[in-house]
């Protein structure tokens, strides 16, 4: 659903403004410039390195995705918190328009790099850098390649990967780190700086990194669209998509497993807009059964592996390029490019329709067809990890239309036994269904005892 927004796909290159930086590092008549004054900013960033993130036994959904290479960091939501919630991050500094001339603002870019100047020991921090200098709160994606970052504290961040698989069935992975940033109104984000004494180039050749501009960085940036009502729920209880009907059933294994819910409604990944605000993430391994939630009929599918580009993201015509047939991973291009099921519920009323969809699943493993009508429990396709994507999961997502900016509405999951949970005390409301929860494990009877397995 984000990618579906009518947009342009994010630019693919090397954001470095070398116009625009002169101004930022030289030129800006306010002292307030987003890379103010070096020594004072070493000196905050060493404070910061002092300050420990609370400790929680809740799941850490922040940490857990950091661990894969997405960075999050939701100012917005808890502005007076964000550097404590967010360690890691070299500090937020609000913009005053006042405080500059308007030709400077004009040449403000979204993602700044600053080259640094070299200190009495040679060494320079390069930093970077996100603004939003617009009246309204951002989404912004950005993707660095091939070289490691570090935080306030100095730590090395860690970095995840991104996959393509071509035509001629050649997958290739390339190391990427991620940043997800919710930025408020009229703020600069200030992000990361690059580890000093790296070089780039091939394995024969290499040379050090000096400038930003060696380093391919690709983003995108999107005004932030809340959800219009977060309490908006449907009545109808889905079937979970785990288990299959006793025709469908692989062995009795099937029946018993349990699937970690990874991302919840308002998750910190992507579930915090108005077309994936309720959405339901499960990890799960590529290749599991998925069944279908509700009897309906299939009115979309796309399954195709999420390509249809070539190696250098852009149109050609040449024969001899190996065309990309599917990316996975967390790459921000990753978020144009996606495999899906959407099914339209027969056991409503036409006044109050659902969709229901499931996204990255593995490609070519449709069993069903546009028009065909299914029933709750009968097999549908298989897993995958195709999209942007950090590890192998569902995404299901539920919507009132099928319209391309529709936006989410909660649906809660159907127990199949029931007399055990209200042998626990739960009310008939929730002895009846259940809704996951983030880091927590469940099968088609709701909440389970988690496990390294996840049986």
């Amino acid at each position: 659903r984000y990618a579906k927004q009518e947009r342009e796909p994010p630019i693919k290159g090397r954001y470095y403004y070398n116009t625009g930086l002169q101004y930022f590092q030289y030129h800006l008549s306010s002292n307030k410039t987003i890379m103010a004054n070096k020594g004072k900013k070493k000196e905050r960033s060493k404070k910061r390195a002092t300050q420990q993130h609370q400790s929680s036994n809740d799941f850490d959904e922040c940490k857990y995705y950091a661990n894969l290479g997405c960075h999050i960091a939701n100012v917005a939501r808890c502005r007076v918190e964000a550097m404590k919630k967010h360690p890691w991050l070299l500090g937020i500094e609000p913009f005053d328009p006042n405080d500059y001339d308007p030709e400077d603002i004009a040449h403000i870019p979204e993602v700044a790099m600053n080259d640094g100047e070299e200190d009495e020991y040679g060494d320079c921090e390069m930093s970077l850098t996100l603004t939003n200098i617009k009246d309204t709160t951002s989404i912004l994606f950005v993707t660095v390649y091939d070289v490691d970052l570090c935080g306030a504290d100095g730590k090395i961040l860690t970095s995840g990967w991104t996959y393509t698989t071509t035509a001629k069935n050649t997958t290739t992975q390339r190391k990427c780190t991620t940043f997800i940033v919710l930025c408020p109104p009229q703020t600069f984000v200030h992000l990361v700086t690059l580890v000093s004494n790296q070089t780039i180039g091939s394995d024969t050749e290499r040379i050090p990194i000096t400038s930003w501009s060696q380093i391919e960085i690709e983003s995108d940036v999107q005004q932030w669209s809340f959800h219009p009502n977060v309490k908006d729920e449907h009545p109808h209880l889905l079937h979970f998509p785990f288990h299959g009907n006793e025709e469908e059933a692989v062995n009795e294994d099937q029946a018993t497993k349990s699937y970690q819910c990874s991302q919840s409604e308002n998750g910190n990944l992507t579930h915090f807009f108005h077309g994936n605000y309720h959405a339901i993430d499960f990890a799960c391994p590529i290749g599991t059964p998925l069944y279908s939630a509700i009897n309906g009929v299939v009115v979309e599918v796309k399954d195709d592996g999420g390509g249809g580009q070539n190696q250098n993201n852009t149109t050609s015509t040449n024969e001899e390029c190996d065309e990309i047939i599917e990316v996975s991973g967390i790459a921000a291009r990753n978020l144009f490019h996606w495999n899906s099921i959407m099914i339209q519920s027969t056991d409503v009323e036409t006044s109050d329709p659902l969709f229901l969809e499931y996204v990255h699943i593995q490609t070519n493993s449709c069993a069903v067809k546009v028009g065909d009508s299914v029933e709750r429990g009968q097999f549908l396709c298989r897993s995958g990890s195709v999209g942007f994507s950090p590890e192998p999961h569902l995404h299901m997502a539920a919507y009132r239309s099928n319209g391309v900016d529709a936006a989410t509405v909660r649906v809660k999951f159907q127990r199949i036994n029931n007399d055990d949970t209200r042998e626990s005390g739960l009310d008939s409301a929730d002895a009846q269904s259940f809704l996951p929860r983030v880091g927590q494990w469940y099968n088609h009877n709701g909440l389970v005892e988690a496990n390294s397995e996840g049986k």
